[in-house]
């Protein structure tokens, strides 16, 4: 955010921002057919690039924009919602985040056009900073060396049973990670993006910019301190105080710290629901070089190499706590221990 603060976001960075989509459109082709939700506080310029860069590739693509959601994991407008039925790839770019533990997520990704789920680029928060010189400005080599990464933190994430994950903020936190099928995370993170499918044809999935491995805790596992030290979805922007979260069998007991405590505990009772305070959402490091430290920025944070995004409510893994609401926070200079021994990252870090 230290270029657009101080020079704001000029028009003319049009041209940038075109190069900045390659990669994620790079396997976009003749009729495919896009749904692009976004909203009325996103940059025009970010859509209207997307637009264009899908109209060159000779992409039938629809704009669906409509007033930004009151919070993060609002469902998008009914309509938007029945357009991006028909596409065979929506593109998430708002700025709020998109949950598919909500109802219109689960719509899209279910019944997409009949043929299966429908993947949903989350692009969601991008700013035009993030996409020129931060996570956005990666090469192809630099995309498959994170999938290296993660590919490798997925086979040990695979072969585990504990996960132990502190920080040099406090953050002191177990969880049994159990369970998944065997390989599935290797296979998952060592996958590249946006690729076409060469037995369907069809696209799949993506968030950009790329880069972070996950690991979703079993529910009721999860016990210790969360120190979310940097910023989370609520409230936005660079925290002066960290929020401080004790966790018991899975369960968020009490939030303290500053005045971004208090935000947090009133943006949980404000809009989420019973589950929004248990430990289903992920547990993920960042693989992503080119994001940079203190941005404030969400969507950049949780792609930097090092850095860990733990969200709590919906979990989109097991299935087992179901939310319409998922709220998530960064940690710095994380460590994490698997099953007591195999070190995955120490200091931010990373490894294996």
């Amino acid at each position: 955010m230290e270029m657009i603060s101080r020079y704001g976001a000029p028009a003319t960075r049009l041209i940038s921002l075109l190069k900045s989509l390659e990669y994620p459109l790079h396997a976009v082709g003749e009729g495919d057919k896009f749904v692009v939700l976004t909203d009325d506080a996103m940059d025009p310029l970010i859509w209207q690039a997307t637009m264009a860069s899908l109209h060159a590739r000779g992409a039938e693509a629809l704009l669906c924009l409509y007033p930004r959601r009151e919070y993060h994991c609002a469902d998008p407008s009914p309509l938007a919602v029945a357009a991006a039925k028909e596409a065979d790839v929506v593109i998430a770019l708002t700025t709020t985040a998109l949950n598919s533990g909500t109802p219109g997520l689960r719509a899209i990704r279910s019944e997409g056009g009949g043929r299966g789920k429908t993947p949903v680029w989350l692009w969601e928060e991008l700013n035009q900073e993030i996409l020129i010189e931060g996570g956005g400005n990666v090469t192809a080599a630099e995309v498959e060396e994170m999938c290296e990464i993660q590919r490798r933190v997925g086979a040990v994430y695979d072969k585990g049973t504990k996960i132990h994950v502190t920080s040099t903020s406090g953050t002191d936190l177990e969880a049994d990670i159990s369970g998944y099928k065997q390989n599935s995370l290797a296979d998952r993170w060592g996958k590249l993006p946006f690729q076409r499918d060469p037995e369907t044809g069809r696209l799949g999935g993506g968030t950009w910019p790329f880069g972070e491995v996950h690991v979703e805790p079993k529910g009721g596992t999860a016990n210790g301190v969360v120190v979310w030290d940097q910023t989370a979805h609520y409230p936005a922007g660079q925290w002066k105080n960290t929020v401080q979260l004790r966790v018991e069998h899975g369960r968020v007991v009490d939030i303290t710290g500053g005045i971004e405590a208090r935000e947090v505990r009133h943006y949980l009772k404000t809009h989420g629901d019973e589950n929004s305070w248990r430990l289903g959402g992920e547990i993920a490091i960042g693989t992503n070089r080119k994001c940079p430290p203190l941005t404030g920025a969400m969507r950049s944070e949780k792609k930097r190499y090092g850095a860990m995004h733990l969200g709590i409510g919906h979990g989109a893994d097991r299935g087992e706590v179901n939310s319409t609401l998922r709220l998530e926070g960064i940690i710095d200079q994380v460590t994490v221990v698997v099953d007591d021994e195999i070190v995955v990252a120490r200091d931010g870090e990373i490894l294996v």
